[in-house]
């Protein structure tokens, strides 16, 4: 089933994608965006190489002139289609999906990610079998080569990370990029920061020999590595190089939600700031912040408000760090030089360092989707002290909180929770499930 977000679009390969499904998006791409010249790159699943074929068949058949990156995290095609000033980019890549899914992400030519009004108007012009001429004189093929490098140059020069006092304490670090996008640039931008570093799963080649979201039960590999090499940190990617997760110097996946957390700690050392996060995201954010400013699931809200507001950091607590200054896109390459340069700063090892942060138990579960569900009826569940409806529905207190809503991107309900204490977020999800039976 292929299923259209505003996160672009994803499904099975096998079953959902062929090349006159892939005219059909680019036409209308083409057609909603005023697409002239484009940059394109694919995250390294199997079926990445023939769908960015299509891609690029459909673009110059309509007389677009294309740019290719080959393979590239997400966080680099956002950069560069914005400072390039192409009209836009797509990026071939399912995210967290497994190895038989794949998809497509749009940017607009400020490299974000196309609003979800603007999802919506592509989806209705596929729909309506929306049409374009050939164009008389075909578009030209380029490959862009320099996207790594001056992706990292870009993280590089932001002013709360100082490349050279990170050079200085010479960390070991272990890199797990799920032979995804991330599988070069990673290792790179962390040998130009002077770190020792170790590689598991960086061959590139998007054969997941783990399971894809760095959510942390996913990475007993690098824990083994982690403690096996003595590294200070390991690292985690999803397939398209958005997501990070950590691994502590005691070998313990901490859970990506402290990702964005441990960036932001990093941040306010240089800069007092609000914060923009989604719904799901820790409350362990606003115990370090000035003030959280929440949206609703999906980085084009969490960028919108940034923009609405005028924010200079923001994310989501699936590991997304998102820092205006390099560019407005969850970015694991920037997650990484920060936390780094955290380290850096404090000289404590970031087991010390999430020792001083109020802890949570945050779990998160799925149930398969209903659409008989009626979110406005479940208001009566749980008698709380505020209750949002923006994205499906969330109970708060002040110490606990419980959300649930239907995924963007598989067909599933997402329940998130966190409270003190595991009893408290177990009873809240449970409660839950018995008032859906």
């Amino acid at each position: 089933m292929l299923i259209r977000s505003a996160s672009g679009l994803r499904g099975i390969v096998k079953d959902d994608f062929t090349p006159q499904m892939i005219d059909q998006y680019i036409a209308s791409f083409i057609s909603n965006q005023n697409i002239k010249s484009c940059v394109i790159g694919r995250d390294g699943r199997p079926s990445g190489k023939d769908i960015s074929q299509w891609v690029i068949d459909a673009l110059i058949k309509y007389g677009v002139n294309v740019d290719s990156c080959d393979l590239a995290t997400t966080p680099t095609m956002q950069l560069m289609t914005e400072k390039d000033r192409y009209d836009g980019g797509i990026v071939i890549t399912a995210s967290h999906n497994p190895t038989e899914y794949n998809g497509l992400k749009f940017l607009q030519k400020d490299g974000t990610f196309l609003s979800p009004n603007q999802c919506s108007t592509l989806f209705a012009s596929v729909d309506s079998q929306l049409t374009l001429n050939k164009s008389e004189t075909m578009g030209e093929i380029s490959d862009y080569t320099s996207g790594d490098e001056e992706h990292i140059a870009k993280v590089f020069s932001a002013q709360c990370i100082n490349p050279n006092v990170i050079r200085s304490n010479k960390f070991k670090v272990v890199i797990d990029a799920v032979n995804g996008a991330g599988s070069s640039i990673l290792p790179q931008l962390c040998k130009d920061l002077g770190c020792d570093v170790t590689m598991i799963n960086c061959n590139g080649d998007g054969n997941f020999t783990r399971v894809a979201e760095p959510l942390a039960e996913n990475l007993k590999d690098l824990e083994e590595k982690v403690l096996e090499v003595g590294a200070d940190i390991g690292f985690a990617t999803d397939p398209d190089g958005d997501r990070l997760s950590i691994v502590s110097n005691m070998g313990q996946a901490i859970g990506e939600e402290y990702t964005l957390v441990l960036a932001f700690k990093n941040f306010i050392n240089y800069q007092d700031s609000e914060i923009v996060t989604n719904l799901s995201t820790s409350r362990m954010i606003d115990d370090i912040s000035s003030g959280s400013i929440r949206t609703k699931i999906g980085e084009a809200h969490v960028v919108e408000k940034m923009k609405e507001l005028n924010i200079d950091i923001g994310g989501e607590g699936n590991g997304g760090v998102i820092l205006k200054e390099v560019h407005l896109g969850r970015d694991s390459l920037v997650g990484v030089s920060m936390i780094l340069n955290l380290l850096s700063k404090d000289n404590k090892s970031i087991n010390e360092i999430i020792s001083g942060i109020p802890e949570y138990i945050f779990i998160k579960d799925k149930i398969n989707i209903d659409d008989s569900i009626d979110f406005d009826s479940l208001a009566t569940v749980f008698n709380c002290d505020e209750i949002n409806q923006s994205d499906g529905i969330k109970f708060s207190w002040p110490e606990k909180w419980i959300h649930i809503r239907k995924s963007n991107t598989e067909p599933i309900i997402r329940i998130f929770a966190e409270a003190k204490t595991k009893n408290e977020v177990t009873d809240l999800i449970q409660t839950l499930k018995d008032y859906l039976k």
